[in-house]
């Protein structure tokens, strides 16, 4: 465990600044070193901090470099922390830290439970190498990311054809381009990879999101992936 960023990815922001920092909190050290290598080619200017239990961790979020970190990587089943109730630890003590689970298991029910607790992506770590290194890579680009399959085998519904009638919510009617960023959204995409997706502004693809987020009623990107796979979800 290491409660100081490593000298090859450490950057030139103060230690109390938010922004472009990472924890990782696993206890096996080969899937720690795995997340490190996708970040080193996909943000490398990223400050990496590791964990090997949710004690370490803790000390890490309450820390001198705490106030820095924005977004947490981790393993529900540590040594000292079991299953869900790990996740909810970490958003007790840090409700404004997003979240990653990455799971032992690629179980359905399981990745909806996160996602109703708050969690910002589920990343099994064993099987698909190209998903679990796609979902790391989300989550160090800004974005969210849940397996789609996984997501709409748990909630037994799939997007709409009518590309401008919101998926889980038919009723909610949707612009073609709103229709687009959504699309967009529920693959996990931040503001700056939509924008570039869609030839449009970053300020533009937010005021997307924002009104997306009114039409749904809900306060935040997990909660609309949640609103749009299950109608009854709310925020």
């Amino acid at each position: 465990m290491s409660d100081r960023p490593s000298s090859a990815m450490r950057s030139k922001q103060e230690p109390h600044s938010r922004g472009d920092a990472y924890l990782i909190v696993d206890d096996h050290a080969l899937i720690r070193e795995g997340i490190v290598r996708v970040f080193t080619d996909f943000r490398p200017s990223a400050r990496l901090f590791e964990a090997c239990d949710l004690r370490a961790a803790v000390q890490i979020l309450q820390g001198e470099y705490g106030p820095s970190i924005d977004t947490v990587l981790l393993d529900l089943n540590l040594p000292d922390s079991r299953g869900l109730e790990t996740l909810q630890r970490i958003k007790a003590m840090a409700p404004n830290v997003m979240v990653g689970v990455v799971s032992g298991t690629d179980d359905d029910q399981l990745a909806m439970q996160c996602l109703q607790q708050g969690a910002a992506a589920f990343v099994p770590k064993h099987g698909d190498l190209d998903q679990f290194v796609q979902g790391i890579s989300a989550m160090a680009s800004g974005g969210i990311y849940f397996p789609r399959d996984l997501l709409w085998q748990v909630t037994g519904r799939l997007p709409a054809a009518d590309p401008q009638a919101a998926p889980g919510q038919p009723t909610v009617r949707l612009t073609q381009r709103q229709s687009e960023v959504l699309r967009l959204v529920l693959k996990g995409f931040s503001n700056q990879v939509i924008s570039d997706e869609l030839g449009i502004s970053p300020d533009t693809v937010k005021l997307h999101v924002s009104g997306l987020l009114r039409a749904y009623k809900v306060s935040s990107r997990v909660h609309l992936i949640l609103a749009c796979a299950n109608p009854d979800a709310g925020a």
